[in-house]
């Protein structure tokens, strides 16, 4: 039986590396290849599902599945390893754009910024999932690339939300939405001046920052700190961890997804705002116009105060929020889950021919 092993730096719950990873585990299976999981860092609750990286066994004829997204001591591992290697590169965040974040974070990046090249030539195929990240593979002369976008998982769509926070946002408010780790490159503070300029418009409007702030080290507590200096503290929700019902509330109840992060790979809520039907307004930066096709609105600058204004259109012109949900709706299909992996499996089947 033909063997791909997965490896990611860290397994946790909703985490959208190691959701790809399980999706893409049920399909090698399904198709008659073993495939395990191995990872350096394991949530508890997924100590069955997933084996400590230190604990594989290599065989010569495995082929190592690594999604590569972090410097660390798994990557140092793998590196050294014999077997056929197909990296899965999901983008490493460059480190200055983390000042303020954890150090081991920011260290961490700079670890995987490093040591890209020298995956070069131990990589039968690298797999990025947007052009974007493609031209980090071109820069460190990897021989033989493609571009597979992100697989993500259909759960989110298919859960009955959270009531309690559903009937708790539900009270005719307009809510902005963003969803992502807090992190200096997500640019929370550009979305709280945003919501800054909105308010002169809809004094009841809020900001919802939905995302984990492990790693958020000093930036966190800035964010919460220019809130106040904004006179905001009252509009703006943090939320940390939240649970599948409770990011299907938050979806189910925004009035506008707003997204004015400068570094992305691939923006995974991107997809999810589209596929819930959630107009969408963007900054025009790093992966982010990959992702969004012709689609949503793409700003070229940030300019609060006509931010605002255009924020307040999609809120109230029917006509035209309706036909910016009309043409999300169409580019979502370009992440359709049974497309993906059929892409997959014929990227997998090169690698386990050859």
């Amino acid at each position: 039986m033909p063997t791909i092993h997965q490896f990611v730096t860290g397994a946790t719950p909703g985490n959208a590396i190691y959701n790809e990873a399980l999706i893409m585990q049920q399909a090698l299976r399904g198709w008659g290849i073993r495939s395990d999981i191995f990872a350096e860092h394991i949530h508890p609750s997924l100590q069955k599902m997933v084996t400590p990286y230190d604990q594989y066994r290599p065989q010569s004829e495995d082929v190592l599945l690594f999604h590569y997204s972090l410097g660390s001591a798994l990557s140092d591992y793998l590196l050294a390893l014999p077997q056929k290697l197909l990296l899965r590169y999901h983008n490493v965040t460059p480190p200055h754009f983390l000042v303020g974040a954890n150090p081991w974070l920011r260290a961490g990046a700079a670890k995987g910024r490093r040591d890209l090249p020298l995956f070069a030539s131990r990589t039968a195929l690298a797999l990025a999932d947007s052009t974007f990240n493609e031209q980090d593979l071109a820069a460190a002369q990897f021989p033989k690339t493609a571009v597979l976008p992100l697989i993500q998982p259909n759960d989110l769509f298919n859960t009955q939300p959270d009531l309690d926070l559903l009937n708790q946002l539900h009270d005719g408010c307009t809510n902005l939405l963003f969803v992502g780790r807090i992190a200096p490159n997500k640019r929370q503070e550009d979305l709280l001046k945003t919501l800054y300029f909105y308010r002169q418009i809809d004094p009841t409007a809020r900001l919802l920052l939905v995302g984990s702030e492990d790693g958020a080290g000093s930036y966190g507590r800035f964010l919460r700190t220019f809130a106040q200096e904004l006179g905001l503290e009252t509009a703006v929700q943090f939320s940390g961890h939240v649970s599948l019902a409770q990011l299907a509330a938050y979806y189910r109840t925004a009035s506008v997804y707003v997204c004015l992060s400068e570094h992305e790979g691939f923006c995974q809520p991107l997809v999810e705002s589209m596929r819930f039907g959630l107009p969408i307004v963007a900054y025009a930066s790093t992966a982010v116009p990959g992702t969004l096709g012709n689609a949503g609105i793409l700003l070229q600058e940030k300019n609060y105060p006509v931010l605002a204004e255009l924020i307040h259109l999609l809120v109230t012109d029917s006509a035209l929020r309706e036909k910016v949900i009309a043409g999300q709706a169409e580019r979502a299909t370009a992440f359709n889950q049974e497309q993906l992996l059929a892409q997959f499996q014929k990227w997998t089947k090169l690698i386990t021919d050859n």
